[in-house]
C-alpha cells in the first residue's frame, strides 16, 4: 500500500486541491449555531462524536438509536458541552414507522428542521455470505429503506430551510470486498439513490444538499471488534471523522472522503486498475483468521 500511495498522492493531490478549492467557502463553527439538527446512531461511534461537536457549535440537537441509557448519557453531555438544546429518541430503525416518528417530533419541537444526519446501521457479519436471504433484507430494511423513509418526511421541512441531507456511507458502497456482502449491497444503495436523487433536486430547482460520506476504517468500538483480527490497516480516529462529516455537510459538498488519501487512492484505481485494487484489497486481509 505504501508504494501505491507514493505513486497515486501527486494525481489524487490535484484532485482533491481542485475540490477544495471549488468549495463555496471555509468552515465556520457559527454556521451550526441554532440550527435544528437530527442524528441517526448517535449513542456510539461516529454518531455520539458527531452530537459533541454539533453541541460545542451551540446546535439545537435530536438523537436517536437504539439503546436509551446510552442516548441519555450522550444527551446530558451534549448539554453540558453548550448544545441550544438537546433530546432523544430510542427505537428501531427495523421498525418502519420509527422514521417517521422520529421526524415529527423534530417538526413538533422546532416547526422545522436544518440538517438531517443518516448514520445509523444495523449489526452485519463479517464472514462469508452464508446464503441468509433474509439477513439481506432486515439489514436493507434498516440501513438503507430506513434512510429513504426519514429523508421522505424531512424533506418538506427541508425544502423550507434550504437544508441539507448528510449521508454516512463507506468505501465498500462504492467497491466490493470480501466478507461484507450484506452489508455492501445496503451501502452500493444508498449511494445510487441518494445520487440520482441529487439530479432530480438540481433539475427541479430544490435548494437541498446532499453529501455522501464515503468512509474507510474507522475506530469505532463496533468496526475494531468486528475487523480488527482481519484487516491489516489502522482505523482512523472517530473523532475527526465526526467533524469532517459536520464540515462538509454545512458546505453542501457532494462527497467526503474519509480518510481522504487512502479513500481517494482506492477510488482512483477502482476505475484505472480494478483488478489490481481487487487484488490489492484481498492481500490486505489476513484470510486465515476468518472462521466460516
Amino acid at each position: 500500500m505504501g508504494l501505491l500511495l507514493k505513486i497515486f498522492i501527486p494525481l489524487l493531490g490535484l484532485a482533491l486541491a481542485f475540490y477544495f478549492y471549488s468549495a463555496p467557502e471555509n468552515f465556520n463553527e457559527e454556521m451550526l449555531r441554532g440550527k435544528r439538527v437530527i442524528v441517526t446512531g448517535a449513542s456510539s461511534g461516529i454518531g455520539e462524536q458527531m452530537a459533541y461537536h454539533l453541541a460545542r457549535m451551540e446546535a439545537h440537537l435530536l438523537l436517536t438509536a437504539r439503546t436509551e441509557a446510552k442516548l441519555q448519557k450522550v444527551v446530558k453531555r451534549c448539554l453540558e458541552l453548550g448544545a441550544a438544546s438537546a433530546r432523544y429518541m430510542s427505537g428501531s430503525m427495523e421498525d418502519t414507522t420509527f422514521p417517521k416518528v422520529v421526524v415529527k417530533e423534530a417538526e413538533n419541537t422546532w416547526g422545522g428542521l436544518d440538517v438531517l444526519i443518516l448514520n445509523h446501521i444495523g449489526y452485519s457479519h463479517f464472514n462469508y455470505f452464508n446464503g441468509d436471504v433474509g439477513d439481506i433484507r432486515k439489514l436493507l430494511e434498516i440501513n438503507f429503506l430506513s434512510y429513504v423513509a426519514m429523508t421522505v418526511s424531512a424533506l418538506p421541512m427541508l425544502k423550507e430551510s434550504e437544508g441539507s441531507i448528510i449521508v454516512v456511507s463507506s468505501i465498500a458502497g462504492k467497491t466490493g470486498a470480501p466478507f461484507s456482502a450484506p452489508y455492501s449491497a445496503t451501502k452500493f444503495a444508498l449511494d445510487g439513490f441518494f445520487s440520482s436523487l441529487r439530479h432530480e433536486f438540481i433539475i427541479d430547482k430544490v435548494n437541498v444538499s446532499i453529501t455522501l460520506c464515503i468512509l474507510g476504517y474507522i475506530d469505532t468500538e463496533n468496526a475494531v471488534r468486528a475487523v480488527s483480527h482481519v484487516i491489516q490497516d489502522a482505523p482512523a480516529p472517530k473523532e475527526e471523522c465526526a467533524l469532517e462529516i459536520i464540515k462538509s455537510g454545512v458546505l453542501r459538498r457532494r462527497e467526503l472522503h474519509y480518510p481522504s488519501q487512502r479513500v481517494g487512492s482506492l477510488l482512483l484505481l477502482r476505475d484505472i486498475a480494478p483488478d489490481f485494487l481487487d487484488s490489492l484489497i484481498r492481500s490486505n486481509y489476513k484470510v486465515e483468521n476468518i472462521r466460516r
